[in-house]
């Protein structure tokens, strides 16, 4: 006959048992899978003006001629464009070719660049060129090459002259519409 104690002492020594075989088991590992995050950005081409930080629509103004002041008469008086870097500067996603179509004037007639001050007007042109050969008539564009990560410096050219004709005192002004393409 099998006593109480007997049945208890086997069951406490079957229970320790378990636990023995519980604590010396390896612990159990939860499943896993991988996967991937996808990170993605388009970015289009662009070309910013004299150093702006993001794309703009509009970039205002390139810079100014201002030539140095004369008497009523005078001949050839040169200027040159300065913008906010000195010179006009572009810089564009490499790869890109831009263009500068430089526009009309507030005061063109027959194709002309003019300068006006209360109704009267003289004559000036621009230059793509120190020396003054090459005219940037109204429309004309300027290929600035294929983009690097280095912006393209713009010289642009002015000449006046009063060609002989005596002029109304006051300041002379044009205001010239220009377009960057790419």
């Amino acid at each position: 006959m099998i006593t109480s104690s007997a049945k208890f002492g086997s069951r406490t020594a079957a229970v320790a048992g378990v636990v023995a075989a519980l604590l010396s088991a390896s612990p159990a590992s939860a499943d896993s899978a991988a996967g991937t995050i996808g990170v993605a950005l388009t970015v289009t081409n662009a070309c910013v003006v004299n150093g702006a930080q993001q794309l703009q629509s509009n970039v205002g103004s390139l810079g100014d001629i201002n030539f140095p002041d004369q008497p009523g008469v005078f001949g050839n008086v040169d200027g040159q464009l300065v913008g906010s870097l000195g010179t006009v500067q572009v810089l564009c996603s490499p790869g890109v070719s831009p263009q500068l179509t430089i526009g009309s004037g507030a005061n063109d007639a027959a194709g002309k660049r003019r300068m006006g001050s209360n109704g009267n007007m003289i004559d000036y042109r621009l230059f793509s060129d120190a020396s003054r050969t090459s005219e940037l008539g109204v429309g004309s564009r300027i290929s600035l090459g294929t983009a690097t990560t280095t912006p393209f410096t713009v010289p642009i050219y002015a000449r006046v002259t009063s060609a002989g004709a005596v002029l109304a005192a006051g300041r002379y002004t044009d205001t010239v519409q220009v377009t960057l393409a790419w």
